[in-house]
């Protein structure tokens, strides 16, 4: 195994493809720029781990982000006292029974918006209220 899960043929077959798009020429150049960026990668994440040892080694940073937070949180009041609401509503939709479903109108819709309107080439429907239903059973009967 080689680099980063590089095995020795893949490390070789990068390198080849290296060469022949930046040519003999551009590669030490190449080489040293990208040594360059890895040791000033380094340094910075150094300074980083240093600055944030320092702070967690002197605790004023801990102390500074405490009470600032304390402060802008205000008291729990006793709400004891006061009866519990319960979980409220967050929509302006209307109860599940007063939608029309299927666009039927309801009885409540008909007496608030008046009759709803039937188009004249509609089939007309036959009421199943209970008319039809009690003259089958008569005549069963």
């Amino acid at each position: 195994m080689g680099i980063g899960g590089l095995g020795m043929g893949e490390m070789i077959v990068i390198f080849l493809v290296v060469l022949l798009l930046f040519g003999a020429k551009r590669l030490p150049e190449i080489g040293s720029s990208l040594g360059k960026g890895i040791r000033e990668f380094k340094g910075s994440i150094k300074e980083i781990e240093k600055e944030v040892r320092d702070d967690t080694e002197d605790g004023s940073e801990k102390k500074s982000v405490v009470e600032p937070w304390r402060e802008a949180v205000p008291p729990a009041s006793d709400s004891s006292n006061e009866p519990d609401q319960g979980p409220r509503r967050l929509t302006t939709n209307p109860p599940p029974s007063e939608q029309q479903i299927g666009g039927v109108p309801t009885a409540e819709s008909q007496a608030e918006g008046g009759a709803a309107e039937i188009p004249e080439d509609a089939p007309a429907q036959e009421s199943s209220t209970g008319e039809g239903a009690a003259e089958g059973e008569e005549g069963k009967a």
